[in-house]
Parts: structure tokens; sequence; C-alpha cells
């Protein structure tokens, strides 16, 4: 206990050192919750979260049909339904941690082997048959809440094949109201249909006898097309809203006209929803679905409840629109970058090529028995570029011989001009890196370090692999005249590359060094 008050209290002093360092700064980004929620992982809550949302209804419904009233029978009834479904809570956050494979097999195990121990349990024990709380429909919901949250996983983290459109299309916001509003009125009419006498008695328990809609199933049609009925005048205000108020009226015209719109609607539209309602044959001289059981249309509580429905719908759409928009824009966003690497890597292979065909016209004028053998190598070279240069990814490996046979070009025709000191990875074959990437390093070095010199000149190249961070360090000697040329186009090119290929993992740092131009680059890359 003194550990944790000694660990709660420096906690709570690194955070108020925090915000004090954080409010001190002219770039204050994060608000106190921020702060306060900056350490704190939320990931178990929001992996539960469906699942709780589940059990708590389901508690409800018990409480709703058992005509409880005191608070203590409602605690006691969601804590006993919690207790029972804890093997539910357990199962699904083993599965969220699990691999995919074995995440299906606990899954399947949780929530098929623990029901089917309860159904044992309750033939087997008639004390814990009237004890038990968790049914057929508790565990119906609570496959519903965790298999939905799996579905809305898979959905975020791969690409949306064609497969995967079809069941994002389900989770659109007009599916989700549709299925909400057809499952509340079948929810409605087996309500009434099981109830006794439920157009005389005001007070109808949320029970639904299965049993009684097979019996009496012309009596259930006869409730469910009306209550379908009204699920199609609810949904119909609702798309008045998100595509003619809110689309239309709030993005194109303001708040203002947005609220004046939206009263107008519930004006008129209050006496004609009214006035269908009453239509129905649920309406008699005892029982209306009118909230005051009367047949005045033009009753304030009606436009109240249209006013409600407009209340609670518009900041529902708002919400998603905005999810809707983010996501487009993420979506522009990423296209954008490939876009621009695609461009970048476009710019590299033409200055690579005219540099290697004027090194083959120079042996060609001098009849030059290297010639075949760099024709050979420049092939290639620019095999690996059509092919291999176009992918996303790479091998380390393939880098590494496409760099190889570079160098052994370079060598072919610098003859003994140019000494080489390199050094290149071990188990370059288990890491992945976009290509054509390291090759301005190189290039840069033989063109400012040995092209323009007669003279002897030392190159030094080393490439050395850490785990997964690959270090790349190249070192040359420069001259007067193309020392300020040294980091141009090629360079900026592969700055801007590593920014959007390596955001935060990777380092690149070059400079004259005495007489010498020196460059190293840092990667963290990924596994194969």
């Amino acid at each position: 206990m003194d550990s944790f008050v000694i660990e709660f209290v420096t906690g709570c002093c690194k955070t108020l050192r925090i915000i004090g360092n954080n409010r001190s700064g002219s770039n204050a980004r994060y608000s106190l919750f921020d702060m306060l929620t900056k350490n704190i992982n939320l990931t178990l809550f929001y992996v539960q979260l469906p699942l709780f949302c589940a059990v708590l209804l389901e508690a409800h419904i018990h409480f709703l049909w058992l005509r409880a009233t005191s608070a203590n029978e409602y605690m006691l009834i969601v804590g006993q339904t919690l207790i029972e479904s804890l093997p539910f809570f357990i199962t699904h956050h083993f599965a969220h941690k699990a691999a995919r494979p074995r995440a299906v097999f606990i899954w399947l195990l949780g929530f098929l082997c623990y029901p089917l121990l309860s159904l044992v349990m309750n033939s087997q024990s008639a004390y814990f048959s009237d004890w038990s709380l968790l049914g057929v429909q508790g565990w119906l919901l609570t496959v519903f809440a965790s298999a939905a949250w799996f579905v809305n996983r898979v959905l975020k983290e791969r690409n949306k094949t064609r497969s995967l459109k079809f069941i994002y299309r389900l989770f659109s916001l007009n599916i989700v109201v549709t299925l909400l509003l057809v499952g509340w009125a079948i929810a409605m009419a087996g309500i009434f249909n099981s109830a006794q006498d439920p157009l005389g008695n005001k007070f109808i328990s949320a029970v639904i006898d299965i049993t009684n809609i097979f019996d009496e199933f012309g009596g259930f049609i006869g409730f469910l097309w009306q209550f379908l009925l009204l699920a199609a005048l609810i949904g119909g205000i609702y798309i008045l809203n998100r595509y003619g108020l809110i689309r239309q009226i709030l993005a194109k015209q303001g708040a203002l006209a947005f609220v004046s719109c939206a009263l107008i609607s519930i004006i008129i539209m209050t006496p004609v929803a009214a006035s269908l309602i009453l239509w129905l044959p649920l309406n008699n001289p005892v029982f209306t679905l009118f909230p005051l059981q009367n047949y005045h249309i033009f009753s304030p509580v009606n436009y109240q409840l249209l006013f409600w429905i407009f209340a609670i719908s518009t900041p529902l759409i708002l919400v998603f629109e905005r999810q809707q928009q983010d996501a487009a824009l993420a979506r522009i966003a990423q296209q954008q970058t490939y876009t621009e690497l695609k461009l970048l890597q476009q710019q590299i292979n033409p200055h690579f090529l005219f540099n290697t065909l004027n090194n083959l016209y120079a042996l060609t004028l001098t009849k030059s028995d290297d010639a075949p053998n760099l024709v050979v190598k420049l092939s290639n070279l620019l095999r690996y570029t059509v092919y291999e240069g176009q992918k996303e990814q790479v091998t380390l490996a393939q880098e590494v011989s496409y760099l190889k046979d570079f160098v052994a070009l370079q060598e072919i025709r610098s003859h003994d001009r140019c000494t080489l000191d390199l050094k290149w990875p071990e188990q370059d074959d288990k890491f992945t890196i976009p290509p054509l990437l390291i090759i301005m390093l190189l290039e840069n070095a033989f063109k400012f370090g040995v092209e323009p010199t007669i003279e002897k000149s030392h190159l030094r190249f080393h490439m050395q692999l850490s785990k997964n961070i690959l270090t790349v360090v190249c070192e040359n000697p420069i001259f007067t005249k193309t020392q300020e040329s040294v980091g141009g186009m090629g360079l900026e090119n592969l700055r801007r590359r590593l920014i959007l290929l390596y955001p935060g993992k990777h380092t690149l740092t070059c400079g004259p060094k005495g007489k010498l131009w020196f460059a190293k680059m840092t990667l963290e890359l990924a596994p194969c």
C-alpha cells in the first residue's frame, strides 16, 4: 500500500512538472486532460467497451422483466450479470492479444464452451438454474458485441479490398440506423404480441415470448407492420436532417439558417406525422401512441418529441460526417505521399542512367576491353531498376547486391585511380528496405570524389547492421570547384524520401570534414 502511494505521488509530481514546462513554453498544445491521460493506457477500456455495453443491456432487460424498482435490486442484477459474464471478458481480452489463427481458436473456445457448460449446469442443478441470469439472449448480445469489435479492427488494419468493401458498407451510418430502427420495430412487435391486452394495459413488460410469436404469428405481423411504419417515419426525419438540413443548409448557409429550417420542419411536420400515427390500428379510445394518450395532433408534447429526434440525431450525424471527412483526407494525404515518392524515384533513375551511359561512351571511345563487362553490369543495374525499383520494399540483400554491381561498374571505369574501403552488412536477407534508397550516397561519392581528378583517391563505404538498425557511412575527398555542389538535387531527394518513408526512424548527416565529404545515415528497418 505504501509503495502504491509513493508511486501515485511521484506520478502526480511528474505530471505537474510536465504541465508547468508545457505552460511556460510558447507552443503549448496539450490541455490539462491530455497531460493527465498521456501515460494512461486506455486500450483495455476501449477493447472491452462493446462487451460491457452488451452485458449492461442484458442486465437492464432482466431488471425490467422482473419489474424491480429499487436501486439496490438494480445494482445486484448488474453485478451478478457482470460476474457471470467474466469468462467472456477474459476470452475477448486474450483473443485481442493473440495472433489471428490463435485468436480465433481462443474466441471460439470461450464463447462456445462456457455457454455449453452453463447449459449443463442448468440441467443438472435446479439451484443454479434459478440463480443464473445469463441466458441465450445475453450470450447472443455478447457474441455480437465481441464479433463486431473484431470486424471493426480488421476493417481498420486492412486495405479496403472488394471483399472488405461490402463489410465496410454494413457499418455505414445509414445501414446502422436502418438496422436499429428495424430491430426496434421487431422488438416492439414482439413485446406487444407477448403482453396480455397490450392496448388496454398501461404498463407493458419489456419481455418477448418467442413461443407466443409463432403461436400468434398473425397478431405479430399486425403489430410489426405498424411499428415498421413508425420506424420509417423516424428514418425519414433522419434522412431529411442529414441530407437536407445538415449537408445543404448547415454546411452551406451556417448555423442560423440550420436552426431556422429545423424549427420550421418541426412546426410543419409534427401535425402531419401525428395524423399519420393516429391512422394506425394500434390507436383506440383507451390507448394511443401519443405520450399523453389523447388525439390532439397539436399537443405540445408531440412537438417536443420531434424536437428531441432532431436534437439526438444531429450530433450523431455531425460526428460521423467529421469522421468520414477525416478518413477521406487521410486517404488523399496517403495518395499524395505515394505519388511524391514515385516522382522522387523517377528523378533518381534518369540521373544514374545518364552517368552510366557517359561512362560507357568514354570506354567505347578508347576501345577498352572493359566495355562488354560494363554493358553486362549496366544491364543488371537497369533490370533491377525497372523491375525491383518499382516495388515498395525489397530485401536488404537485393539492395546490397545492386550496390555491389554499381561499385564494380565504377571500378571498371576508374581503373587504378581509386582505392575502395568497402564493408557490407551480414544477415541482410532478414530485413526489407525501399529500393534505390542508398545508391545516391555512392553516386555522389564517385561523382565528386573520383571523377573530377586524375589523381588517386580513396573512398570509404561501410554498411553495418545492428539488430534492425542499419548504419551507412560514406566518405570521399572533395575539391574546391565541386565542394558547394556536393549536396545537390540528389541529396535533397534522399532527404525527402527518408522523411516520407521513415518519419522519426532515420537520421542523415552530411557535410565537409576537413578535405573529406562525410555522410552518415541510419535507418530503422522492418523485418521480412
